[in-house]
């Protein structure tokens, strides 16, 4: 699935980038870490106030991601930009009385966006939509028997981020950035912070 997901934009990134005689459209890469709060605790409560018992549990507050996008100056001062997101996995494990359930979960999402930027101390913001999913998937062994399940999750949502580009040598900006995305598939609690740095070509 996810095959399909990419081929269509980075076809759209690559055509542009070959065809535009514009020097004003760019196509960059972002890499870092998606934070999230997959709501660990909360599962474990309820667990425990079914069980009445005890849980143990671990969870991820992060995991990798990375970005591909272009964007094209709007005049000195503006730019749009349309990107494509997709984190790691990330992971909990819950343990009660011999019996373990782990969950996990994905996200990926085309994002658009207006952005300012200020040329001489190369700040940026921008503000945005998305379109995206959350893929999730959970396993619980009972006695060496393990049963599974999965669901997914779709929908839009609004982005908010910022930071600073370095003039670099080699005809390329490096970048330190973080980007909001709130309603991850279309979940009111469902929100990621991706926090990265990236090449802007």
């Amino acid at each position: 699935k996810l095959k399909f997901l990419l081929i269509p934009i980075i076809s759209l990134i690559l055509t542009s980038a070959v065809y535009s005689a514009d020097s004003d459209t760019h196509i960059g890469v972002d890499l870092g870490y998606a934070f999230a709060d997959i709501g660990a605790d909360d599962t474990a409560q309820t667990i425990a106030n079914l069980s009445g018992s005890t849980v143990t549990y671990t969870y991820d507050k992060a995991t990798w991601a990375g970005r591909i996008y272009m964007d094209y100056d709007i005049g000195n001062d503006l730019f749009f930009e349309v990107g494509y997101l997709q984190s790691g996995s990330l992971d909990a494990k819950y343990t009660i009385s011999g019996v373990t359930a782990t969950e996990a979960y994905e996200a990926r999402a085309f994002d658009v966006a207006l952005g300012f930027k200020d040329a001489e101390s190369g700040l940026f913001f921008k503000g945005g939509a998305h379109s995206s999913e959350i893929d999730g998937s959970a396993t619980i062994t009972i006695s060496g028997t393990t049963y599974a399940a999965n669901a997914n999750a779709s929908g839009t949502g609004y982005l908010f981020g910022g930071g600073i580009d370095f003039d670099s040598s080699g005809g390329y900006t490096s970048r330190i950035g973080y980007t909001y995305y709130a309603n991850m598939g279309g979940e009111s609690d469902a929100d990621i912070g991706f926090l990265y740095y990236g090449f802007r070509f």
